[in-house]
């Protein structure tokens, strides 16, 4: 479906954006050492095992890297987990891996929520579902919610029991998938 790469194109432009702790060559610095394993210093390492293996990323791995504030550990992980879907997707239809954009001048934003406190997660998110882990940083979690309706659904569409996609599948088969993923991903959440 086209809203498919457009939402997957959109997320890798959305990359070398300044964001909220980081300036947007920051960020693709970020996902360069996500891809490549190549990093210096913690945050690029914490990166890349977000990136190559997140089912193995832990509370203390997050404690490690928190004393660099839950504001750059929610944008590194909303940056990279975001990448690792659009590689992922651009390798299953063939397209490979694609270039990051070059980065967008500018300072980062500082446009972080203070109101919100660690529950069952390892970093401070508003309660609700899935699509609410990242909205410490608005603009990650918005970037994520963007990505989760034509890669997934909606959340308006997850509360529909009926909901379906004409061509596509419906409610119980879109989450047969996203609980075998999740499994075999071995996602923490």
């Amino acid at each position: 479906r086209t809203d498919i790469l457009e939402a997957a194109n959109s997320s890798l432009r959305a990359t070398s954006s300044p964001g909220a702790h980081f300036t947007g060559e920051q960020r693709v610095t970020l996902a360069e050492a996500a891809r490549t394993g190549e990093v210096s210093g913690e945050l690029q390492s914490f990166a890349h095992r977000v990136y190559a293996d997140p089912g193995r990323i832990t509370a203390e791995d997050v404690a490690e890297v928190d004393d660099h504030g839950h504001v750059p550990v929610v944008e590194t992980i909303g940056v990279v987990a975001r990448l690792a879907a659009v590689d992922r997707f651009h390798q299953v239809v063939g397209l490979g891996i694609q270039p990051l954009p070059d980065p967008i001048d500018g300072p980062a934003t500082n446009d972080h929520r203070t109101d919100l406190k660690k529950r069952a997660a390892h970093v401070p998110m508003p309660p609700g579902p899935i699509p609410v882990a990242l909205d410490l940083v608005p603009s990650e979690g918005d970037a994520a919610r963007a990505m989760f309706g034509p890669f997934y659904m909606t959340e308006e569409e997850m509360v529909d029991p009926h909901f379906g996609r004409t061509p596509g599948l419906n409610t119980p088969q879109l989450e047969t998938v996203a609980s075998r993923i999740s499994l075999h991903n071995r996602c923490f959440y």
